[in-house]
């Protein structure tokens, strides 16, 4: 059964049991869900490639602007913006994200702008995180095709708003290329970002774990009026893709989205264990498996395997292991507890449609309250940033219950599937 509990503290929410259903039915009828289907749909076809084969007429003869990275890449591999310039089309500016151009350098560097070819390329994470108009010059529209991670606390979607806010105000159109969403299209979990908490890892009023595809968050962008309603804006839809896919349905290799998203399965533990850094663990980082372990010289990681169950009520099982962080040039230069001995745990991923990962790192959290009060939280950290409110610093802190923080995080996220609903592209 989906997200089966043997810890009562939990509450279920109307939202979580029609899921549930949902998810019981795809195990017992297998058509339909791909992973153990005896026939195979197609492979997605992502909106690149799409967009490639079927140029809009309206854009020959224009000068574009790229929002791209080494993610842009179609799915034999070639580069989205050397398929366009083998096209003849005319490739005015390319703008690039966090991480850079090419996606190695360490989150938070500061990029500085460079070249591609002839081709100057705009970094979107130096003096300027948005274009200026000097940079938008001659662009005639903007085409964004970067993969993200599925989760709030990602830049990329952040640079998205941007983008479309720029197309917006320069009037010029702007096509998304659409991507999976590597944490499916069905689980939403997390808190709504509420307002004062704004930042560049969190711009808009979405959950942790939003279940959008990127042409999806874009559209109700622009229907929620996140960015202005007059934005023209243009979603090159994929084919082949189903709400219920993760990455491994999809039959696309996986291209590391940042440095510290090496795989599929990291994405998908990300949402949840991106806040553990908050709380003053080590996630990983500068080890070769960031998100997927966590630990600090302190933990009795046997303590918290039994509280979780093993883990096996999430759909993962957790290993016990001792790590050292190591500074990762290009990674992670300085992690947590660096050079130090860390307890930790290990999360094999074994069934990614039960794996609520927000909800099995708030487990996390409260079983290191339990046991470890005076040690997990230092009130300096950027925890409310992540979290996108202030409700877990305060659980952390004793202010509020465990039931009342996750009560608040069901009623966000039934709002939010609501109000996402009329934006969704595929079924």
């Amino acid at each position: 059964m989906l997200y089966l509990r043997k810890i009562k503290r939990i509450r279920r929410s109307p939202e979580f049991y029609i899921l549930s259903l949902f998810l019981i039915t795809s195990s017992l009828f297998p058509c339909t869900h791909s992973k153990t289907a005896s026939f195979r749909d197609k492979r997605v076809r992502l909106g690149n490639e799409i967009f490639l084969e079927a140029f809009p007429n309206e854009l020959q003869r224009k000068y574009l602007g790229l929002v791209i990275n080494q993610t842009s890449v179609l799915p034999g591999g070639k580069p989205l913006v050397n398929a366009l310039v083998d096209k003849g089309i005319n490739i005015q500016a390319i703008f690039s994200p966090e991480h850079g151009f090419k996606g190695a350098i360490e989150g938070g560097e500061q990029i500085k702008d460079g070249f591609f070819k002839k081709i100057k390329i705009f970094s979107l994470y130096g003096k300027t995180k948005k274009p200026t108009p000097d940079q938008m010059r001659d662009v005639d529209a903007l085409v964004y095709d970067i993969q993200d991670v599925g989760t709030r606390f990602y830049t990329y979607i952040t640079t998205l708003k941007y983008i479309l806010e720029v197309a917006a105000d320069a009037q010029i159109p702007v096509y998304v290329l659409d991507r999976p969403n590597p944490c499916g299209g069905i689980i939403i979990e997390g808190p709504l970002l509420q307002p004062g908490y704004e930042s560049f890892i969190g711009a808009v009023q979405i959950p942790i774990r939003y279940g959008l595809t990127l042409g999806e968050l874009a559209a109700m962008m622009k229907g929620e009026g996140w960015v202005s309603e007059e934005v023209d804006l243009h979603v090159v839809k994929m084919a082949n893709w189903k709400r219920e896919y993760f990455w491994e349905d999809t039959d696309l290799p996986w291209i590391p989205t940042s440095p510290n998203i090496p795989s599929a399965e990291t994405a998908l533990s990300y949402p949840g264990t991106g806040l553990l850094g908050g709380i003053i663990l080590n996630q990983g980082l500068g080890t070769p498996y960031p998100f997927l372990q966590f630990g600090a010289p302190w933990l009795k990681p046997e303590l918290i395997v039994q509280n979780l169950n093993t883990g096996e009520d999430f759909g993962v099982k957790l290993e016990i292991l001792k790590y050292t962080p190591r500074s990762i040039p290009g990674k992670t230069l300085h992690p947590a507890y660096e050079n130090k001995t860390c307890q930790g745990i290990f999360i094999h991923i074994t069934h990614p449609e039960k794996f609520f990962s927000i909800r099995f790192t708030l487990e996390i959290i409260k079983a290191l309250k339990d046991y470890f009060p005076d040690k997990i939280y230092s009130g300096k950290s950027d925890l409310d940033l992540l979290f996108g409110n202030n409700l877990l610093s305060q659980y952390v802190k004793g202010q509020i219950s465990y039931d009342r923080l996750l009560s608040e995080i069901e009623k966000e996220e039934i709002i939010f599937r609501e109000m996402s609903r009329k934006y969704l592209l595929y079924e």
